[in-house]
């Protein structure tokens, strides 16, 4: 079902609008975005990586072992994240967009996933207003 948009606390809006800008910057260079992370802890915003000795098999992979980091960094501390990567999302009419998928955590273990889906305009990229999952 989908909600509206979620009101985002200040440091996962700033992580939000970093990852959007990322997105919107690589996009008119590739078909999709590559899975990222990153955290907001004191005031600073990092990106967190996957082992880079490891294999990535495919996508659903590189997603999982990044959502690992996320825990691995943030447990016992006050910090927020993201983990941004490229979905699909099908409207009542059963057209398939193109969306940047954004799942967010608060310190308190809250979560929430974001969909912002987006279009190609020319070399531009047009993002859209999220849609809540």
């Amino acid at each position: 079902m989908i909600n509206g948009p979620t009101q985002l606390s200040k440091p996962l809006q700033t992580l939000v609008t970093r990852a959007l800008t990322l997105c919107e910057m690589m996009l008119p260079h590739c078909q999709a975005i590559y899975p990222f992370a990153a955290i907001y802890e004191d005031g600073k915003v990092g990106c967190l990586f996957t082992d880079e000795q490891l294999r990535i098999q495919n996508e659903s992979f590189l997603i999982e072992q990044l959502q690992w980091r996320i825990i691995d960094t943030t447990t016992d501390s006050d910090s927020y994240s993201v983990l941004a990567y490229a979905a699909t999302v099908q409207t009542e009419y059963h057209e398939k967009l193109d969306a940047i998928a954004i799942n967010t955590t608060s310190p308190d273990g809250e979560e929430n996933l974001l969909l912002y889906p987006y279009f190609r305009v020319g070399k531009r990229i047009v993002v859209s207003p999220p849609i809540a999952n």
